[in-house]
């Protein structure tokens, strides 16, 4: 069976961001595409490429793919000659325009054989039934995976598939750790404020919301400050302005009228952290660990300059560089 992974160049699982990967396997085929040899070589790799991310872009097909993929790996030490002509039903046309994937996936169900349908619903059972004996060993993981699928249901899918593919049940936690974070950093950049907000608008089910800082975001993030799109979505979503209403905070960190205090249970509360305060006569520092780096400030000022940098200031690196768009 074809490896739909490997054509889009994805070792892991956990990398599977799948429009990140199938983009930049277009990127690399193009800067590969003098050194192919021809055109066709060049066309029939491109069609590949397009016939994967099709697959697996489409929750449905690429929870068939899936299974078969499981299957068919648990085949190949097997000497049964039936299993070498073993295809997925998931077959697509040789070159899929948007406009024809409704028909493609009729087509799919309409043409798939019942014993293969029999087939799968039988293996979905069975790593089913895995899932939940796993589940049993390491209570976590259920925990692990419900925060994954407030996120995307596609995200703590692929989280449960890598666990059971590789049987990495002790790591869970990690490769939920890496996931979560390569899967922001895809839609929402490098800057640990705009995940951060970003994570509180789906975790509360603000998901219209989410998708417009996204939008935002990528469009306006070189030149507007995270500060400013925060609040633009605080005016627009009046649910989001109840449960944070980060509006009279920001407006205060601009004209330098926060308190230390202020600032303290701001950082706190957003980044879900605890900063460490210490007074000496009269002057007083903060610390705290955030962004995989340990920060120390010497006094108010340092504080307040600090959310400037993150709020208020803005950077090439805050744009996400993946033309994914979040909803699609």
């Amino acid at each position: 069976m074809k490896n739909l992974y490997k054509i889009l160049n994805m070792a892991d699982l956990e990398q599977a961001l799948i429009s990140a990967a199938y983009n930049k396997s277009k990127s690399d085929l193009l800067k590969q595409k003098s050194s192919l040899g021809s055109e066709e070589v060049y066309k029939n790799r491109l069609q590949e490429i397009e016939q994967a991310y099709f697959i697996l872009s489409n929750k449905s097909l690429k929870l068939d793919y899936d299974l078969d993929f499981l299957q068919s790996q648990k085949r190949a030490m097997s000497t049964d000659p039936s299993s070498a002509n073993h295809k997925s039903h998931a077959q697509l046309p040789s070159y899929v325009h948007p406009q024809a994937q409704a028909q493609a996936q009729a087509h799919a169900q309409v043409h798939a054989h019942p014993h293969e349908q029999g087939h799968t619903h039988a293996c979905r059972d069975h790593l089913l039934a895995d899932w939940l004996l796993a589940i049993e060993h390491f209570p976590q993981m259920a925990v692990e995976y419900d925060r994954l699928s407030k996120f995307d249901e596609k995200l703590a899918k692929t989280y449960q598939n890598e666990l059971q593919m590789k049987g990495i049940y002790k790591d869970a936690t990690a490769l939920k750790d890496r996931m979560e974070k390569a899967y922001f950093q895809s839609l929402y950049g490098h800057n640990t404020s705009a995940i951060a907000y970003a994570k509180k608008l789906l975790l509360n089910k603000w998901r219209p919301a989410a998708e417009k800082f996204n939008a935002s975001l990528r469009l306006l993030g070189h030149v507007v400050p995270i500060a400013d799109l925060m609040l633009q979505i605080e005016r627009e979503f009046e649910p989001v302005k109840k449960g944070l209403n980060y509006t009279q905070f920001f407006e205060a960190l601009k004209k330098d009228k926060c308190s230390a205090g202020e600032c303290v249970t701001f950082i706190e509360n957003f980044f879900q952290i605890k900063v460490e305060s210490r007074r000496f006569l009269f002057d007083q520092t903060f610390s705290f660990y955030l962004e995989d780096e340990n920060i120390y400030l010497h006094h108010a000022d340092d504080l307040r300059g600090f959310l400037k940098t993150y709020f208020l200031n803005f950077k090439k690196r805050d744009v996400p560089d993946n033309p994914f768009i979040m909803g699609r």
